[in-house]
């Protein structure tokens, strides 16, 4: 690592350093009356205490303003003061401001001007959208992440059919910008990254609250060299900072005004949303400021859905109506109903020290909470064992601003960002018999399958040989659990030997046992199991273990009543089915049918067991940055930046956890052998017995393991590290603006990685050789292979090593007229993939063939390089007069090297490994109308854009079959070939402020079913030919202020989908319908007339009947209805 930062040190000395601006630059020219500028002109900014002098040509520049609204001094003795308000400073930018000051004609007068914001920015060389914090106020939006959809060109993916699988479950967000990829924004506040390293993108775990905002820059593309480790987009929140005046804010927006009106929408819904903010100055301590904002948003359910009036009916004699209605009895609510719950709080504060006006100091904190459970048709009548998800994020963050000269400045910045993930199922005792739920759908209750989660009277037991006696199971084999113990796993193999007289797995007082001399017991006592590893504990409860999980398949549909069924002692004397019992038709017969003509419909509803994944990470990332910033003359300024993240990854995910070793597991930690302190297993010479840690699950000191990151020690975590560089040049003269820059990424995933015997990586071919005399590494003579079968084997190995990428970027803008710019731009942008691909089954390489055997043969790769894309983008931009500006432009993106998984052999193995190959294009054309008024703002983006790859997402190949063939290029899911948004707010009569923001989107592309003979097949040839209908949706917010003392206090609503427009979100690929599947599919719907064949076996099944009548009520395929809020909101400065 010193060798790597010497020469960083060396290429910063030659190219420069890293980090994203949170600035801008005021410049402009002072001239009298008559044009001819003033000398020594001052030029003063009351808020930051900065300020300068005119040169000899009038000309003035400041540098280092962070980005806001200022009030802006110009004076000269013999001239009138002007003070210019309302002078925006906007990050990255050069505000021109050319200020004329007329003769003085009456001493002390002062002229007061408001500052009209340039609308064609002569320094823009790409697009650009700024909104400040009067604006996000103003408009109908709930979370800060809703102004990334109101761009146009974005994409934000909300069906359950194309989305990229797990995103909902894991909190994470699916947005596409320009046709690139979900998760290729770089997301920033106060120019700090705050991407979550593993999963990438961002999430309910990651809200900034809206009072925090000062002001939200977008940058689609075209961005400087100064922003990395994007390809897309480039994001960045300012935060707000306290000011002289203590200024407060509260808003509380809630849905129950509708409720109170009978809505049953707005009831279920329960949304309640509670903002506050509070800054100024700290008393008593001269330039101590002071803001704290917060948030907190609770929506009792996730989601409310409408169903159909059709519900199962009680009291129905013979259950005649709801076998003609087709109705299972579960399915007991009509109309809406709510599914999960949404909480996020997040707060956010901050200190600003001006020590003086040439030094400064931030120190900022953010914290979020985040706890969801959200909706999955699997779980509609029953949710005990469906996952929630946590996501808990602290970041501290730092800042020192040092202004070196008038045209010199340098900032620090450093900040620790952890980000915590929980997935699980929480520990229930439904019936409170101190049996928890899983535990008994685990262990049958006699000859029945389960005990009863429902009746405290039925615990697992089983019978013994003779079936004279009861044998009550209290202890679980796989996890040590036992009855009356602290939720958790134990290991039972240092548990003193007992005799267990009455066979519940337990010792039980009066019970023999062997008292064990060791160190550490107890003489005279039974030393039971050791707690190795206690439960999650949260949310005031504890949380299942992987290994406490229970398939939910079993518990499907009419299978789980059957469980519940054999679980009535009178039902299973005669057996469910009427078999030889019942004629056929009979009233006997009629009777059982009558309750049982729902028994062959297999819907996928799960009524026991545990959800399918499993889950918990934490990231922590330590950021250091220095921004270097220097106006080397009037034409030219410089910077340069340095930028270098550290980061710890824990990361444990299981799928489908039931099956053991087979289950789909990934993990971070290093492989270590659980044979306790002594190195010693059963099979070994010198094995005296069991020591305290082994089996027991977890590492301990002096264990083996495998040290993936050579640091000599046992880590559950990786330690990637990533430097980046950059020099951006910004020249400027009246006719161009050119800003060229270059940017250097680098990145070490500090691990080990397959080798060949050259000492070559070999990331998708493992190389084996013959320890003959076991020293743990290859010697000249020993024998190696890439196929298996060597005595005392072992797998060739070599660290990962720094890999780097070079972007260019370059653009222009030509000065045409005052009010009209023709922009360029060029560049290559990187990002570094998503770790969960580099580090997937990693810890398990030292032994190849094991890993290909139980991993389902897929593992990450450490040689990954960087995603790369060539954007090219031009624009003209016009202002029509003071108020109206059109900027018209295209964009041409070539995308490669992106994630995918490739196919591999070795031996008799088949395994896929990611790496880089993937590829794609986009291109289009941005329309851009904008109206800045007195009484109306207003911006109207449209988007003509057409978006190619060979791949939807990263994991998409996972299980395809290997082909030679080179793959073809197709429509991509989140193509939009139309997009058009509307952002306005304005001042009504009688003093009422409106907000409106308006969507249009293409429908989402889908792959149609032809049919192959009777059976519909995807049309494969022609992937995503198909369109969904148009999206559409218009929100509106109105509210009305009125003054009261010292306070301004509005109320007001917010109508989202306010025309209440129904927008498909999915659809049936048969038909193009998103409610109707087909006849093909609807003609399985019914009752099965021979259902008593199940047993009887006196003819074939009925498989054709396997749905009932609700199956295809599907209302979520839908956006939601119109949602009415109301709000109230206090200001007080």
């Amino acid at each position: 690592m010193i060798k790597l930062l010497t020469k960083s040190f060396v290429l910063y000395l030659i190219i420069g350093l890293l980090s994203a601006g949170t600035d801008g630059t005021l410049r402009g020219k002072i001239t009298d009356s008559q044009g001819v500028p003033i000398i020594g002109a001052t030029i003063y900014i009351p808020e930051t205490e900065n300020g300068t002098m005119a040169d000899s040509e009038g000309n003035y520049l400041i540098l280092n303003i962070l980005v806001g609204t200022y009030d802006v001094e110009f004076s000269m003795m013999g001239y009138e003061k002007k003070i210019v308000s309302d002078v925006s400073i906007s990050m990255d930018q050069t505000r021109w401001l050319n200020i004329s000051l007329p003769d003085k004609t009456l001493e002390g007068e002062v002229v007061h001007v408001v500052g009209q914001k340039d609308m064609v920015e002569k320094g823009e060389t790409a697009k650009k959208v700024i909104m400040g914090k009067k604006t996000i106020e103003a408009l109908p939006i709930r979370d800060i992440t809703e102004l990334y959809t109101l761009q146009s060109g974005v994409v934000k993916v909300e069906s359950r059919q194309e989305a990229i699988p797990d995103h909902e479950e894991r909190g994470l967000e699916e947005i596409h910008v320009r046709g690139g990829r979900a998760g290729e924004i770089a997301y920033m506040i106060d120019g700090l990254y705050i991407r979550n390293p593993i999963f990438g993108g961002i999430g309910n775990g990651t809200r900034l609250n809206l009072f925090a905002v000062k002001e939200f820059d977008w940058q689609p593309g075209g961005f400087n060299a100064e922003y990395g480790d994007a390809m897309s987009a480039v994001s960045n929140l300012h935060t707000n900072s306290g000011g002289e005046e203590i200024s407060y804010k509260f808003k509380y927006q809630t849905s129950e005004v509708g409720s109170a009106f009978g809505s049953r929408y707005d009831e279920l819904r329960g949304y309640d949303d509670y903002l506050f903010g509070l800054g100024g100055k700290i008393p008593g301590i001269n330039r101590l400021y002071f803001w704290v904002s917060g948030q907190y948003t609770n929506n009792k359910n996730y989601r409310v859905y409408k169903f159909d009036d059709t519900a199962y009916i009680e009291d129905d004699p013979l259950n005649q109506q709801n076998v003609e209605n087709l109705v299972q009895p579960w399915d007991n609510v009509a109309g809406f109903r709510g599914f999960g719950f949404d909480k996020t709080t997040d707060i956010f504060g901050k200190l600003s020290y001006n020590y003086t006006s040439k030094l400064r100091f931030n120190f900022s904190y953010w914290t979020v909470a985040a706890h969801r459970k959200s909706f999955n048709p699997r779980y509609m009548y029953w949710d005990v064992g469906q996952n929630e998800l946590f996501r808990d994020t602290d970041r501290f963050a730092g800042e020192i601003n040092h202004t070196l000269g008038p045209r010199t400045f340098y900032t620090v910045r450093v900040s620790r960002f952890v980000q915590d993930q929980f997935q699980g199922v929480r520990w229930k005792d439904t019936d409170k018999d101190g049996y928890p739920d899983w535990y008994e759908l685990r262990y049958g209750a006699g000859n029945r399958e389960t005990s009863d989660l429902y009746n405290e009277n039925i615990v697992p037991y089983s019978l013994s040989e003779s079936g004279d006696s009861i044998r009550y199971t209290m202890r679980d084999e796989n996890t040590g659990w036992y009855y009356g113990a602290t939720p958790g796993k134990y290991n039972w193999e240092v548990a003193e030997p007992f005799t267990d007289l009455n066979f519940n797995g337990i010792w039980d007082e009066g019970e023999p046992f062997t008292d064990d001399d060791l160190p550490g017991y107890t003489d005279g006592q039974w030393d039971g199991p050791k707690l190795i590893d206690e439960a999650q504990h949260r949310d005031g409860s504890y949380w299942i273990s992987p290994d406490m999980y229970e398939d939910y398949v079993p518990f499907e549909d009419y299978n789980n009543d059957r469980i519940e069924n054999y679980l009535d002692p009178y039902i299973n004397q005669y057996d469910i089915f009427p078999n030889d019992q019942f004629d056929l038709g009979s009233p006997e017969w009629l009777q059982w049918f009558s309750s049982n003509y729902f028994y062959n419909w297999d819907e996928g509803r799960v009524f026991g067991g545990s959800d399918r994944f499993y889950g918990t990470s934490r990231a922590v990332t330590n950021e250091a940055r220095i921004d270097f910033t220097s106006q080397l003359t009037d034409l030219w300024k410089l910077r340069l930046g340095f930028d270098y993240k550290s980061h710890k990854l824990n990361f444990d995910e299981v799928k489908n956890p039931w099956e053991g070793e087979a289950a789909f597991t990934q993990s971070f930690e290093e492989r270590f052998f659980d044979t306790g302190p002594d190195g010693l297993l059963p099979l070994d010479d010198d094995y005296t017995g069991p020591d305290v840690g082994e089996g027991n699950g977890k590492w301990d000191k002096g264990e083996a393991f495998e040290d993936d990151n050579g640091n000599n020690s046992w880590d559950d975590y990786r330690e990637p590290e990533e430097l980046s560089m950059y020099i951006q040049n910004t020249y400027e003269v009246p006719w161009m603006v050119i800003n060229a820059g270059v940017r250097v990424d680098m990145v070490n995933y500090n691990t080990q990685l397959w080798a060949d015997t050259l000492g070559n990586s070999s990331p998708n071919l493992p190389w084996y050789y013959q320890d003959s005399n076991q020293n743990g590494k290859r010697d000249p003579n020993e024998p190696a292979s890439t196929s298996p079968g060597f005595a005392q084997q072992e797998t060739i190995f070599t660290k990962a090593d720094w890999f780097s990428k070079v972007s260019p970027r370059l653009g222009f803008s030509h000065v045409i007229t005052d009010q009209a710019t023709f922009t360029f731009s060029y560049g290559v942008y990187y990002q570094t993939p998503i770790y969960q691909n580099i580090y997937l089954n990693t810890n398990r390489l030292d032994n190849p063939e094991e890993l290909f055997e139980e991993s389902e043969g897929v593992l990450g790769n450490a040689t990954m390089n960087a995603s790369r894309t060539q954007q090219y983008e031009f624009a003209f931009n016009f202002q029509v007069n003071r108020f109206w500006v059109i900027k018209l432009g295209g964009w041409v993106r070539d995308m490669d090297q992106l994630s995918t998984i490739k196919s591999y052999r070795s031996g008799v193995y088949s395994y896929q490994v990611f790496g880089n190959g993937d590829y794609g294009s986009a291109k289009g054309v941005d329309f851009t109308l904008e109206n800045r008024g007195m009484l109306v703002n207003m911006m109207l983006q449209y988007t003509f854009s057409v978006a190619k790859a060979n791949s939807e997402y990263d994991w998409a190949a996972i299980g395809a079959e290997a082909r030679d063939a080179p793959s073809q290029e197709f429509l991509m899911p989140f193509d939009r070939t139309h997009d058009l948004t509307l952002s306005l707010h304005s001042q009504l009569p009688y003093g009422i402020n409106a907000g409106i923001t308006a969507f249009f989107q293409s429908g989402s592309p889908y792959t149609p079913l032809i049919f192959n003979g009777d059976t519909p097949e995807a049309d494969t040839r022609n992937k995503y030919s198909k369109r969904n209908e148009s999206y559409k949706n218009m929100n509106l917010s109105l509210s009305k202020y009125v003054r009261i003392g010292g306070y301004l206090v509005a109320v007001g609503l917010d109508v989202f989908n306010v025309l209440d427009i129904k927008n498909a979100l999915d659809t049936y690929p048969l038909t193009g319908e998103p409610d109707d599947p087909g006849e093909y599919y609807t003609q399985n719907v019914g009752v099965p007339i021979n259902i008593y064949n199940n047993v009887l076996d006196n003819g074939p099944l009925d498989t054709k009947h396997t749905l009932s009548g609700s199956f295809y009520d599907t209302p979520w395929r839908y956006n939601s209805p119109r949602q009415v809020n109301f709000f109230v909101q206090i200001n007080f400065n």
